[in-house]
């Protein structure tokens, strides 16, 4: 089989590495000399028809030369040599590794005050019914206080791991606070001395006896979190928005608003999706008043009165197939809905519901599966277009295909030194090849070795309008010899299928399973105009995923495979 590198550098990585005799080897991750587990990997390069042994056990080399290794390291000093073996010639790495299992959490010894740790964290803006935990680890049997000499209650150490002198408090704001109006100081006293630690962290008030906060949404792509919670890949999102949306906010953490929706939900907005407007600025709430419901060459098109931009949310529901937007601060008093059957394609019924006093959910029953709508405002009226379903053929889809990462973000990076970002411009750039020959029309989030943010490629993708995306991107991470296979991943329940159909296909091919992830907080899987996927292709840091990311007839089968699995959503 002919083998090739995705590009011009892996291309010379591989003659280098192909050239190498067994005195040469060279490890390229984990020669360090303390490990944090028992459980080490190696992974490392040599020459592709060699043997790599460590202790007695030999480990596979991929015709890359790459490899990757396992040993179970003891407490103190591990001495572990790997060994390139090929016919009578030998090379030997020499590695001294010390491992020490990971400090079970002490008592604090003298008389000290060792940790402080405030929830939330961070400057923050409070207002009456707020609520403050702290957690101090210091010197046990001890008087801990805070604020107006509040005191701390040491937990039992049956609470803590059989750790003492772990002390907690909850406080709740009270409005005009004045105990918050000060800086915070943790008193520590054994009735013979004492000390004092003042916190960094700066709080604001909004007191319920003053004008409120007023925000307004900006921007292009505004959006509500449910929670301070973060991960890599941002706080869970309740939905995009859209700017100009007054909202009152009740707090602040860090960077985040806190912001009143209706009487009973709250969420965050990140500080820079809004500006700081006039208090006198009324908080929004309308009466719902008159729908109306058409048709056009696209989409379905259900307009409803309102006299003030509200916050929204909106979701998916299969089975039977629907569209929910819940409306924030609107109350119903609709007299009629006025639909035009002979012009709807997509929507089936529409109804709605009074779900709390001031929240008004619209239910958009669908007529055939979801391919996607886009929630807007035209002056104070909420939009909801409701995109037909497209001719079921690949010569009549307009597909977008986004090739992770790019220019200075260069993903993952495999054991032979190939980046993520090149094998998805390549596969992208197959896939690309393969539609257009089936008739497909296709845009590309980029089309070379360039910088694109997510938010750029979202705004591009609303532009262009595809009918489906295709996001493809290598996964990374975990053990070498657990950490790989083939993954696809939706955010909508309602793109579900399309992500299942293309992981049943790419199972086809020699991989791990790694699973179909749903509600992934992946930026571009956010977007509810269009059906969309992630395809996290292989572990491009397994050297054997690795391998078959960089031959070529491999690439030809998993993008012949990603097209088999469009064609399956199509027929189903």
């Amino acid at each position: 089989m002919i083998k090739k590198f995705v590009t011009g550098l892996c291309l010379l990585l591989s003659l280098l590495i192909n050239n190498l005799s067994a005195q040469n080897l060279k490890i390229v991750a984990g020669k360090v000399d303390t490990a944090l587990n028992a459980r080490h990997y190696f992974k490392g390069l040599t020459d592709k028809d060699a043997k790599i042994l460590v202790g007695n056990k030999e480990f596979p080399v991929y015709w890359t030369g790459a490899f990757a290794a396992e040993v179970r390291l003891n407490e103190g000093d591990n001495d572990i040599e790997i060994i390139a073996q090929k016919g009578s010639q030998q090379t030997t790495e020499k590695l001294k590794i010390f491992y020490k299992k990971n400090d079970v959490a002490k008592t604090t010894e003298g008389f000290m005050i060792e940790n402080i740790e405030l929830i939330p964290s961070g400057d923050m803006i409070l207002t009456a019914g707020d609520v403050l935990k702290i957690r101090v680890k210091a010197t046990p049997d001890c008087k801990v206080t805070w604020l107006d000499d509040i005191k701390l209650h040491e937990l039992p150490v049956s609470e803590t791991n059989g750790v003492a002198g772990i002390y907690q408090s909850t406080y709740i704001v009270k409005n005009n606070d004045k105990n918050l109006k000060k800086p915070l100081q943790i008193t520590l006293d054994n009735g013979k001395k004492s000390i004092k630690t003042t916190l960094k962290n700066k709080i604001g008030f909004i007191d319920k006896n003053t004008e409120p906060l007023m925000l307004r949404t900006k921007g292009e792509l505004p959006y509500l979190n449910y929670g301070l919670g973060t991960d890599r890949l941002g706080g869970s999102k309740i939905s995009h928005i859209v700017e100009g949306i007054v909202l009152q906010a009740t707090g602040k953490v860090g960077e985040l608003y806190k912001v009143q929706l209706s009487k009973n939900y709250q969420a965050w907005i990140p500080e820079s999706c809004v500006e700081i407007i006039n208090p006198g600025v009324f908080k929004p709430q309308s009466l719902v008043s008159s729908w109306n419901a058409h048709g056009n060459d696209k989409y379905d098109v259900l307009t409803i009165s309102l006299t003030d931009k509200l916050p929204f949310r909106t979701f998916h529901e299969v089975n039977p197939s629907r569209i929910i937007v819940d409306i924030f601060g609107a109350t119903a008093n609709t007299s009629w809905i006025t639909q035009y059957p002979e012009t709807l394609k997509a929507i089936k019924n529409l109804t709605y519901e009074q779900i709390e006093d001031d929240i008004f959910r619209v239910v958009i029953e669908l007529s055939h599966s979801h391919w996607g709508h886009k929630t807007e405002y035209s002056g104070n009226n909420l939009v909801i277009s409701v995109k037909h379903q497209p001719k079921l053929k690949f010569n009549s889809l307009h597909i977008a295909i986004d090739a992770g990462h790019g220019g200075s973000n260069s993903g993952a990076r495999g054991t032979t030194g190939c980046m993520e970002k090149d094998i998805t411009l390549k596969l992208a750039k197959m896939l690309q090849a393969k539609l257009e020959k089936k008739g497909a029309t296709i845009s590309l989030t980029r089309n070379d070795d360039i910088d694109v943010s997510m938010s750029e490629r979202l705004l591009m993708l609303r532009k262009t309008n595809p009918d489906l995306l295709v996001s493809i991107h290598c996964n990374a991470g975990g053990s070498p010899f657990t950490g790989k296979g083939t993954s696809t991943y939706y955010r909508h329940i309602g793109f579900r299928p399309l992500s299942v159909a293309i992981l049943k296909r790419l199972l086809e091919l020699d991989v791990n399973n790694f699973g179909n992830v749903g509600s992934f907080n992946f930026a571009l899987n956010s977007a509810t105009e269009y059906p969309n996927v992630l395809v996290e292709t292989l572990f491009i840091s397994s050297p054997e995923d690795e391998a078959k990311l960089l031959d070529e007839d491999f690439q030809n089968d998993m993008i012949d495979k990603i097209i088999d699995g469009l064609q399956d959503f199509l027929n189903d």
